[in-house]
């Protein structure tokens, strides 16, 4: 149970009634306190040798005083809650290590790793007397009406391990926080681009189900090109985000931070009650706990401003004053490279042959990217999963790039025969048992007859002569053939070799 905070005023109280001849029980009474309460608080008298006949010193005295015998009692006696939390102290000092780590935070952590059941109350005494820290800054508070604005960051958050580049790497927490009801959107990326800041734009509406009227932002050039007060010029890219959701984006006064305030104090909060004193199994993993934390852990905790819970408020007070999600979704404009590809979200996309160079619009969700020209749908891919790649339909390249690309036993066999027919001949044999099997052979087979043009059908016509199509036995003959020294061996099928040593078995027993 927590400790009661002895308000001066009742023992005050208590010391004049006593003072003026009332006993414990009527002192009692009269302030609604225990009796055992009224001693204590006489104890102080004793303390300082006063009294019922004495005068009493002036009230602003006599309160010091008491004070100072409070003070000393605290320090020689500690509740068993302050005994319990010391035991936890290099925890403790090890997690204040981290300049986010706050008494809450120390609180939540006791619990979560130890569960130790203590008033917060305890835990926060504790950590004012052992870890004292400066007061934080104070600033002005500017309430806006329900759905009227969102405030935007990124926040530093440490390293965070990639699954896919297989390593740690700094990271940091895009934060969107609503005006009204202090709900909140947290993702942890490893960029600060365009595609990473749009992207999350996107994902934040998706997570309130709406879109805030105003969005004030941060300076950082994936939103803002030139910061100014007052005529700030908006990324392109970003401005068709804003054109496309219906906001208005309004950047912040460069270098002033309480400007929007929400979402700084935002940017501390989450360090402390989320990132503080955890370890996540990578960033996949901090971005599934984020969005949990964010509806029902800080979002069911009271705020201390608004004094009410921020997920229960948004759901009563301010989703409905959301505007809509568009029905469409963002589209970008891109051109259709020579190589068939269009570039979207650092990966690629293929297109026929026809729209080389033409000027269209990608539309991307997270699961598939579709590709517009004058408004008509021309194709649709799976989204990539990963920067860097290639989605690639192969009828979209003409026949003769299709060929040579997919190098099909059909294909084989077509180029064997403009070599000759012993060549064609022999890529038959090579694909007759099993085509697909055989078409990593058959390939090499062709890149040996691209180098030895010359000779291939001569050496083809012997393979085939003596059944051989084995590719060693073939680059063999090649390299034989073009030193001047033909090797008949190296091609002879086993049963050419066999009869010739069998007849010489008698001569060798006699």
């Amino acid at each position: 149970m927590a400790r009661r905070d002895i308000p001066m005023n009742e023992v005050m109280e208590t010391i004049y009634q006593w003072h003026e001849g009332r006993r414990i029980q009527q002192i009692s009474r009269s302030l609604g306190i225990d009796r055992k309460t009224v001693r204590k608080y006489l104890g102080f008298l004793n303390e300082l040798t006063i009294g019922r006949g004495d005068p009493l010193p002036d009230e602003q005295e006599l309160i010091g005083r008491v004070k100072e015998i409070m003070a000393e009692r605290a320090a020689t006696c500690q509740a068993p809650g302050i005994e319990l939390v010391n035991r936890y102290r290099d925890d403790i000092k090890r997690w204040f290590e981290d300049s986010n780590m706050t008494a809450k935070q120390v609180w939540r952590l006791l619990k979560e790793n130890y569960h130790i059941n203590v008033a917060y109350t305890t835990v926060k005494r504790y950590v004012r007397k052992e870890f004292p820290r400066v007061s934080p800054h104070v600033t002005v508070r500017i309430e806006t009406p329900a759905g009227d604005e969102a405030q935007v960051d990124f926040g530093y958050a440490g390293l965070m391990y990639d699954p896919v580049m297989q390593k740690k790497r700094r990271a940091w927490a895009f934060i969107i926080t609503l005006s009204f009801s202090r709900h909140r959107f947290v993702r942890f990326v490893f960029n600060q681009d365009i595609p990473t800041w749009l992207d999350c734009h996107e994902r934040a509406f998706a997570w309130f189900g709406g879109v805030p009227g105003r969005i004030t932002l941060d300076n950082l050039k994936s939103g803002v090109v030139k910061p100014d007060i007052y005529d700030p010029l908006v990324n392109y890219a970003y401005a068709d985000l804003e054109r496309h959701y219906g906001f208005v984006a309004d950047p912040a006064k460069k270098g002033d931070a309480e400007q929007k305030g929400k979402v700084e104090r935002a940017v501390a909060i989450v360090k402390q009650q989320l990132l503080a004193g955890r370890t996540f199994i990578d960033i996949n993993d901090a971005n599934e706990r984020a969005l949990t934390w964010c509806k029902e852990e800080i979002g069911q905790q009271v705020h201390g401003t608004t004094k009410q819970k921020p997920y229960p408020v948004f759901l009563a007070e301010e989703k409905h004053h959301l505007r809509s999600l568009p029905e469409m979704p963002f589209e970008r404009p891109g051109t259709v490279h020579p190589d068939h590809h269009i570039v979207f979200d650092k990966s690629y996309y293929s297109l026929p042959t026809r729209y080389i160079g033409k000027r269209v619009w990608v539309k991307g969700t997270y699961k598939t990217v579709e590709i517009f020209l004058d408004h008509e749908r021309i194709k649709m891919h799976t989204r990539a999963a990963l920067p860097g790649t290639f989605m690639t339909d192969q009828t979209d390249y003409p026949p003769e790039k299709l060929a040579f690309l997919m190098a099909t036993p059909t294909w084989c066999r077509k180029k064997a025969a403009d070599y000759g027919p012993h060549t064609a001949a022999l890529m038959n044999a090579v694909l007759e048992e099993h085509a697909m099997r055989n078409l990593r052979k058959a390939q090499a087979i062709l890149r040996l007859a691209g180098k030895y043009t010359d000779i291939i059908e001569k050496v083809a016509e012997r393979a085939l002569l003596y059944g051989n199509v084995r590719y060693k036995s073939i680059k063999t003959m090649l390299e034989k053939e073009v030193i001047g020294k033909p090797s008949v061996i190296a091609a002879a099928p086993l049963s050419y070799l066999y009869f010739p040593i069998c007849s010489l078995l008698p001569a060798l027993r006699v």
